[in-house]
């Protein structure tokens, strides 16, 4: 092998070790989560995302949680049916929902370190910006060479629904 190969080789490898770091400490944020609070890093980042900005519409929350509608409504309505987070209508405005935390999510942001992703942000933020665009290239080329992606951005480790099965349908003979 070439050095010139090799070292293309020993980079691969380096990149692929920083990336196993990154998912590892994805991977622990959310065990964490699930042992000590009883839900994921998603439902935990909401939480944080709402401590920080209370009252925010569904589309707001997905935006400061930069992850689509759809899966930012799914973690929402689990934490809804847990009673971590109220949904009322809008004083003004009857047709849309805003988003609080109740008193028992409160207390356990307040007692949780902040979730994995807001770390992710925090650093992201504090990148120069050719530095966050060059990133975000290197990154689109690293996902180039990954197999089509629906375009949908979920909230890391989060369970999506899976579309229903079409039932079968049960034929009886006639006599």
């Amino acid at each position: 092998m070439a050095q010139r190969e090799q070292v293309a080789l020993d980079d691969a490898k380096a990149i692929l070790n920083r990336i196993r770091q990154l998912v590892r400490a994805l991977r622990t944020f959310e065990k964490q989560a699930q042992s000590r609070y009883g839900f994921g890093a998603a439902q935990m980042f909401i939480l944080h995302v709402l401590y920080q900005e209370d009252d925010l519409s569904l589309n707001e929350l997905a935006d400061r949680t930069a992850t689509d509608q759809s899966s930012a409504s799914l973690a929402v309505g689990k934490l809804v049916a847990e009673g971590y987070i109220k949904r009322t209508t809008h004083p003004e405005d009857r047709r849309q929902l805003r988003l609080s935390l109740t008193p028992k999510a409160r207390a356990i942001v307040k007692r949780s370190p902040p979730a994995a992703q807001e770390r992710i942000l925090e650093s992201v933020r504090g990148m120069r910006g050719t530095e966050r665009t060059q990133l975000m290239a290197l990154l689109d080329k690293l996902l180039a060479g990954l197999p089509a992606a629906d375009g949908r951005v979920p909230m890391f480790f989060q369970d999506e629904e899976r579309p229903a099965r079409p039932r079968r349908v049960t034929r009886t003979k006639k006599s």
